[in-house]
């Protein structure tokens, strides 16, 4: 190493076709006595970016552009590459290259800095950095390798032998050409062409090309293998260091298999996959990498887009929060129930269990054989698959590739069951049976599908099915990035059209958090998850899931025998579910005088619970706790009470006498305002106009735990949400009170009020009054065409339906009677009897009342 500081020379390249796609001053200084090239560009903190074989610093000027307006980068030229002098007869191994990028480091004085490295600019930067340490501040890789050469194609291995080599790599361009007609996955224009083969016109200024290929140590006896050695020695001294790694997909020399053994060395780092991108990503993919990196470097996420949307973009960042956790359930408890699947024949039962190691092993295949088919970060998943092992299976196979799973409520009915496929238009599709012969039916819906996937371990139909999946090796992945959408899930459609709610990967951390901190969803018991979508969470919790003999599309079909079976066959603790189904179960409980002592606590959510359901399952569970969480698909939970806490809450009514249910205070991270009712967009919170306490106003909720907004629903967004600084607001399109303790009180959505000249009438504080009648099953507030006020529409008891037109005007004095007794009934006039309301098909308890309000009026009083 130089003992003396060598001077440096600027100078403007003379070649103006260069210059004109490389516009930057060229800066000289002596290395181990030759002259090395480098750029330097900008004021900050230090970048430094090393480049690969045969390319040079050219392969940064675009990053260059984008880097040098917040840091100093400095990208130098290894000595035979590039601008730097090409010496014929001097020959440099990977030892001498690490040290002169040493030297070169040390005469420009630098102490902190950060690495950008592709290719062979990974081994020799890495070398440097386990040297120092200290000095790095930062890690970013680029289709490279450090320390696993056998995984290199035979390609590279056969230009590693003498004879072969040689010609290719010194005696002729055909490298040279290689690298950049199938380095890339779009075809370069000239220019850019001309700019990385400008260095390497003669064979002489293409020995160092040769000399990189021959320094590959494929086996312990080549003269680097122990610098190579040394590397994967000292590589956790930086565990310490931020690492981002970028990769292009379609890279023919570093494929899939050397991203996992890099990313396998630094397990904390951020991974970036670019599907179209080749082994120069930068050339195929400039407007994903160069801002990534920048943000990576300045401390921000990868995937952030200055326009301020945080979602939708194809542009990928860190682990899949679900998968992320699941891998540390997997560490922390492999031999724990993941999956539990009963098996009913008769009275009889057999339990099918799936630890954590097992389901682990089983994601790893899915992964490879979906990877395989075409599976890509991004990518749109509908998944219409039956609970149970291969629902979660594939669901966290699609998570853990990167791409995007898309979950659609099957009792949302057909029709708009159709409509939210062709607004998904699904790259992939994995189905049921029953899923794929709507794929055949309706082949117009999924036109833009690359392959399709039958759940199913055999197929009638043509195309792959599970088998396929499951010949694929076991061997873990590193898992790809998740984009800034981790997955989509559609609302029923009980109350307006179904809409993709966008769960970002905060939203999900969030919800992780909730569950297990406030919720208290404990690693290594069990729960029924009557809603299947809780079992995705339920699994990267460590909890595991029971999954019932129960018909998604059809859930009231459950026999109650069989869940009470399972619970105390599993000694099962918590269960999801809506309070229909509990209420079924319940009753069944206690006709048949069951309890379940194990049962620790029971949600119920999706939709509004009547405090005798409530109790009811309170009665049931003796050791345990019925809760009401209260939320959306958009955010979830809001709040969370008990049956106790509920029944210990002062009765609160609103300021116009209306009492609504019950609901809690909010969960921790979450904040609620009630404002003053406005059916138009409010773009920022100071258009508000916050309601006091006991007044009836919207419900508006803010956490990290609610989603920014809707899949490919810009306008319905800009409807939901109201900006407030840097954070927002969500719309929950439900009116309430907060009393003064900041209790919440529900009084039903929104777009069920009914609007009279002397009072506005809200469907739970109305109904409540109707549902205390011993002939009602349940009531519906709606509203009359022509300008005819509000109706109660009553679905009574079967037992009490009236028979004649005596028994039909006795029931309604007797309700009309019940309306006197409180002001805010007093002056209904219009009833009408419904045998069988129209509701949702999930919780058979969302009444579709615009529905019943056009029936209403079309009948005859």
């Amino acid at each position: 190493m130089s003992q003396e500081t060598p001077s440096i020379t600027r100078e403007r390249h003379s070649d103006e076709r260069l210059f004109k796609v490389f516009p930057f001053v060229s800066n000289y200084i002596t290395i181990a006595g030759h002259r090395m090239h480098y750029i330097d560009e900008g004021t900050g903190p230090v970048v430094l970016l090393l480049h690969g074989n045969p390319t040079w610093s050219f392969y940064y000027r675009n990053l260059i552009n984008t880097l040098k307006s917040k840091f100093r980068v400095i990208a130098p030229d290894f000595i035979g590459l590039g601008l730097s002098d090409h010496p014929i007869n001097a020959h440099f191994r990977a030892s001498h290259r690490i040290a002169h990028l040493q030297e070169f480091i040390e005469h420009l004085g630098l102490t902190k800095y950060s690495l950008v490295m592709h290719d062979w600019g990974g081994s020799i930067g890495t070398g440097v950095a386990v040297r120092n340490p200290s000095a790095i501040e930062g890690l970013v890789f680029l289709n490279t390798t450090l320390t696993e050469t056998e995984s290199l194609p035979f390609i590279i291995k056969r230009a590693a032998r003498p004879l072969v080599g040689k010609f290719l790599t010194k005696t002729t361009k055909h490298f040279v050409k290689l690298t950049t007609d199938w380095g890339v996955s779009r075809k370069m224009v000239p220019d850019v062409k001309y700019g990385y083969h400008l260095p390497y016109g003669t064979s002489a200024r293409r020995t160092a090309i040769w000399d990189f290929v021959a320094d590959i140590p494929f086996d312990s006896d080549h003269p680097s293998y122990d610098d190579m050695l040394f590397l994967a020695e000292n590589i956790p001294k930086l565990a310490h260091v931020p690492t981002l790694i970028v990769w292009g997909l379609q890279d023919p020399c570093f494929h899939r298999e050397m991203l996992s053994q890099v990313a396998r060395h630094f397990p904390h780092a951020e991974v970036i996959e670019i599907p179209h991108g080749s082994h120069l990503v930068l050339e195929d993919a400039p407007d994903i990498t160069n801002p990534a990196i920048l943000n990576f470097l300045s401390g921000k996420p990868t995937g952030s887009d200055p326009s301020g949307a945080v979602y939708g973009k194809d542009i990928i960042r860190g682990r899949h929060p679900l998968y992320n956790s699941f891998l540390a359930q997997v560490e922390k408890q492999p031999s724990a129930d993941a999956i539990v699947v009963p098996l009913f024949v008769g009275r009889d039962v057999q339990y099918r269990h799936t630890n954590y190691r097992d389901l682990a092993t089983l994601i790893n295949k899915y992964q490879r054989g979906l990877s395989k088919l075409g599976l890509v970060a991004g990518d749109k998943v509908l998944m219409l698959v039956v609970p149970g092992v291969d629902f979660l299976a594939l669901s966290y196979a699609v998570m853990a590739r990167g791409a995007v799973p898309v979950y659609l409520d099957s009792g949302m009915g057909t029709q708009n069951l159709l409509k939210c496929i062709e607004e998904v238009a699904p790259q992939v599709f994995i189905g049921s049976l029953k899923a794929q012969l709507l794929r055949l039916k309706r082949k117009d819906l999924f036109k833009r599908v690359k392959f399709s996937l039958t759940a199913s371990r055999w197929s009638f139909i043509r195309g792959r099915d599970l088998s396929f999946l499951q010949r694929f090796s076991s061997g873990a992945l590193p898992a790809a990035p998740v984009s800034d959408t981790a997955l989509i899930a559609f609302t029923s459609g009980a109350t307006g059209a179904p809409k993709g709610v966008v769960y970002t990967p905060k939203m999900v951390e969030a919800q992780l958090s909730i569950f297990r901190d406030v919720f208290e969803m404990k690693p290594g018991v069990k729960d029924v998850p009557l809603l299947p979508i809780f079992s995705l969470f339920n699994l990267a919790n460590g909890v595991g899931s029971v999954f019932p003999p129960v018909n998604p599309s059809k859930p009231l079909s459950l026999e109650p025998w069989k869940i009470i079976k399972i619970i105390k066959d599993l000694s099962v603790q918590y269960s999801f579910g809506s309070p229909t189904l509990w209420g079924k179960i319940a009753e069944y409980a206690v006709r048949s005088r069951e309890s379940l002592p194990t049962l620790k606590k029971v949600f119920m959510a999706g939709a509004p619970v009547a405090s005798e359901i409530s109790q009811r399952v309170k009665d049931i569970i003796p050791n345990g706790e019925a809760y009401t969480p209260y939320g959306a698909t958009e955010a979830l939970p809001v709040t969370l009470a008990s049956t106790a806490e509920i029944g210990n809450v002062a009765v609160s009514t609103a300021t116009g006498g209306e009492q609504g249910t019950v609901v809690g205070k909010p969960v921790s991270g979450v904040s609620i305002k009630i404002i003053k009712q406005v059916d138009a967009p409010l773009e920022d919170i100071s258009k508000t106009a916050e309601v006091g306490p006991n007044e009836i106003g919207e419900i508006i909720v803010s956490g990290d735990n609610v989603s920014p907004g809707y899949y490919l629903r810009p306008e319905t967004t800009q409807l939901s949400k109201i900006k407030d600084g840097s954070k927002f607001w969500h719309r929950m399109g439900d009116v309430g009170y907060l009393d003064k303790s900041g209790t919440l009180f529900f009084c039903g959505r929104k777009v069920h009020r009914v609007l009279t000249d002397s009072r506005v009438y809200y469907s739970v504080p109305t109904e409540r009054l109707f549902n205390v009648h011993p002939k009602v099953r349940r009531s519906a507030l709606v509203t009359l065409d022509k300008g005819r006020g509000p109706a109660i529409v009553v679905e009574p008891q079967p037992q009490h339906w009236p028979g004649n037109k005596e028994e039909r005007e006795k029931f309604i004095a007797e309700l009309r009677e019940l309306g006197t007794r409180s002001p805010i009934t007093s002056n209904l006039r219009h009833f009408f009897f419904h045998k069988s309301f129209p509701v949702d098909a999930r919780h058979n308890a969302k009444i579709f009342r615009d529905v019943l309000g056009t029936w209403a009026s079309g009948r005859q009083e």
